[in-house]
């Protein structure tokens, strides 16, 4: 049946929506329209609340989940019990990637720290499309490639660097990131301890500190001007 000009069926206009979302992902975005098509009807979306655990630790997990909106932590609990932060993920980034090169359980946990639009893709698809699409599996590589990077750094900063050393690189990098001297920490100031491989405590006075040596002002629980960037790289 012929519609009139501008009107489009609610199945349509969903499906138009997804191939939107698809299209924005930046491992999809080397993607032609006929490509970008074939994957949206594939994924599975989802807006899931605040504070909902996506898997844990131990779960075997078949999807890929793609975030378009919202931000999500993943963690693991050390053998002492604490939380440790591994990464904050946003819109754009993926997770799952583990289970897809080799399924095994989970060792860590993806819980939502904002509601998040998220689609996800079971492994057997995601598979076909990296075999298919050499585009895909280049992207991911990178990115894996430059989590592994990050968590190196992580990983030496933890083990090498003091706790005033370890707090003023992040802020130096947030603010690199970001290209703004004014920034909002991503997360509470728990998890950014807990990133850091710091307490709370320690992270609140070493931040008071470069306060009173007036190279960052903070503004509530997470807004912070840097006012000496400088300085903190020569911490």
């Amino acid at each position: 049946m012929d519609h009139p000009r501008g009107h489009t069926e609610p199945g349509a206009e969903a499906d138009g929506e997804l191939e939107s979302l698809v299209a924005r992902v930046p491992i999809f975005s080397g993607l032609d329209h006929g490509q970008i098509r074939e994957i949206a009807a594939r994924v599975q979306p989802r807006i899931v609340p605040r504070n909902e655990q996506l898997y844990g630790a131990g779960d075997v997990n078949p999807y890929l989940r793609i975030i378009h909106t919202g931000t999500v932590k993943v963690y693991r609990i050390t053998e002492s019990g604490h939380e440790q932060v591994l990464r904050v993920l946003g819109a754009g980034d993926f997770l799952g990637e583990k289970a897809l090169i080799s399924p095994s359980v989970s060792d860590h946990f993806a819980v939502t720290l904002t509601e998040a639009e998220i689609c996800s893709l079971e492994h057997a698809d995601i598979r076909d499309y990296l075999l298919r699409y050499p585009s895909v599996a280049l992207t991911m590589l990178e990115t894996l490639s430059a989590r592994l990077g990050s968590t190196e750094e992580q990983v030496s900063a933890i083990a090498g660097e003091d706790a005033a050393s370890r707090v003023a690189t992040y802020l130096v990098g947030l603010a690199e990131e970001l290209k703004r001297n004014n920034v909002a920490l991503p997360i509470t100031k728990k998890d950014v301890a807990s990133f850091l491989g710091l307490t709370p405590e320690t992270l609140s006075r070493r931040l008071a500190g470069f306060e009173d040596n007036g190279w960052i002002h903070q503004q509530g629980n997470r807004r912070i001007d840097i006012l000496d960037l400088e300085a903190l790289r020569l911490v």
